[in-house]
């Protein structure tokens, strides 16, 4: 039982190993692949403790099986590596003309729209699982539903644009910053984000 759960864990860890390099190739950046992870790894403890509660305590449920953790959270990690591309690309391309915060307050919106959709059909695509009489595949689909739930709503749409914002633009390094003009932004939908910001310079 030690063995097996030392190989699980190590299944874990490769995993957020993977994902690290894919978020450092993609973005170009050390930093913010830490502070992505650590916001992935939160919604994992969150849907791990959710799952847990719902089988041991609400349905007395004799536990998980061993394999389902690993399952996933390597399944949910990977998504949110996918959505964490999606979000930090749109904005960090905003970022190169105006200040991280209109950026993210622009880009974010945006890209969670698109994110919102996926994540609902992915959960309800996942909780169909759960019309298999078998009780994996329920702890299955139940995870995985609220895992994404989770991801969509709280971590990619709150949770990791504030980490933006919070780290700034030193979480690009050693990523170059293109230089940014207020002046040359003509988007008439942030046109009120601009002149909040020169008049806070001013």
């Amino acid at each position: 039982m030690q063995a097996t759960d030392t190989s699980l864990w190590r299944v874990i860890l490769v995993a957020f190993a993977v994902n690290f390099v894919f978020l450092v190739v993609f973005l170009r950046s050390l930093l913010a692949p830490l502070y992505l992870l650590v916001a992935s790894a939160a919604a994992l403890a969150a849907t791990f403790g959710l799952t847990i509660y719902f089988f041991t305590d609400v349905l007395h449920d004799s536990g998980l099986p061993y394999y389902i953790p690993v399952a996933f959270s390597v399944l949910l990690l990977s998504l949110g590596s996918d959505y964490n591309i999606f979000v930090v690309g749109r904005v960090w391309k905003e970022a190169d003309r105006r200040p991280v915060q209109e950026a993210v307050a622009v880009a974010a919106p945006r890209a969670g729209r698109a994110i919102t959709m996926a994540g609902v059909a992915l959960a309800l695509s996942f909780a169909m699982l759960a019309i298999i009489p078998i009780t994996p595949f329920a702890v299955m689909a139940f995870a995985m539903g609220v895992g994404i739930l989770l991801d969509t709503f709280l971590v990619r749409s709150v949770l990791v644009p504030s980490l933006v914002v919070l780290f700034g633009r030193g979480a690009r390094w050693p990523r170059r910053s293109s230089e940014y003009d207020l002046e040359d932004v003509s988007d008439p939908a942030t046109e009120p984000l601009q002149r909040e910001s020169q008049g806070r310079r001013t």
